[in-house]
């Protein structure tokens, strides 16, 4: 088979679909007979990467894709049964192919080699999202060592032009910092951009500042946190920008009222 041909057949396991079916598991969650088939080789808030393998005679419970790009490491033939219906291909190692999604398919290794292939699936800004929502709360919480978290071992959180918190016990101590000085304080998300190799966590803070030393006063601020992340989705730095001046006059003066975001 021409390597054209095999292309076209790789590219049989990935019909584009206009939706995921959300009844059915994923690659990774999907197995056969009870015993899985792809493992995660790596995760982070951009991709993820699963090795798929079938040795003889095993397969792919029907499951969904989304958008992803596919390597055969090793081909194999192989019973596709999807929405066009069942056939046998083919896959030819070294073969590659792109899809949109696939709504829903299995497949069934029914040659006499071990089938062993890669998939790529590039992630979207929801993946992202989620992660600020949940930072944003961490912040928003009580417990600093939870906050600090989402921080790499030797992650570093710096504020406009001040010292960086290196370590997450430095960032724990910095958020813990806040937490007791601003007892009430809420961080909300407002919005979450990529710019190149960075994430933009655009925030919206409110608190009183009715800790030890207070001065009573309210604060109701809007800013940004520009994220490096590591290959594990987790910060390795982050470099927080807001208007400081106007924080020390709130600070002293108030607000009458909290915004609404």
């Amino acid at each position: 088979m021409t390597h054209g041909i095999a292309k076209l057949a790789l590219a049989g396991l990935a019909l584009a679909a206009t939706a995921e079916s959300s009844a059915l598991p994923d690659p990774l969650e999907a197995g056969w007979q009870g015993e899985p088939v792809c493992e995660k080789l790596h995760e982070d808030l951009k991709h993820r990467i699963l090795r798929c393998t079938f040795p003889p005679g095993a397969g792919h419970e029907r499951h969904y894709h989304r958008a992803h790009f596919g390597y055969a490491v090793a081909g194999g033939r192989v019973r596709i049964n999807d929405a066009s219906g069942t056939r046998e291909v083919d896959l030819s190692t070294g073969s590659s192919y792109s899809s949109d999604g696939v709504a829903a398919h299995d497949i069934l290794n029914i040659g006499d080699s071990t089938v062993v292939y890669l998939i790529v699936e590039p992630k979207d800004m929801t993946d992202v999202t989620t992660f600020a929502t949940r930072y944003a709360a961490a912040w928003s919480g009580s417990d600093p060592v939870a906050f600090a978290s989402f921080y790499a071992e030797n992650g570093s959180l710096r504020i406009n032009d001040g010292e960086p918190s290196i370590g997450r016990e430095a960032i724990a101590q910095t958020a813990a910092g806040f937490m007791t000085n601003f007892p009430d304080m809420l961080v909300r998300p407002v919005k979450v951009t990529r710019e190149g190799d960075h994430i933009n966590f655009h925030w919206h803070w409110t608190g009183t500042n009715t800790g030890p030393g207070g001065t009573g006063n309210a604060v109701d601020l809007q800013g940004f946190e520009q994220w490096l992340l590591d290959d594990n989705g987790l910060i390795v730095e982050s470099r927080g920008h807001m208007d400081d001046a106007e924080y020390q006059r709130q600070l002293n003066a108030g607000v009458d009222t909290p915004k609404t975001p």
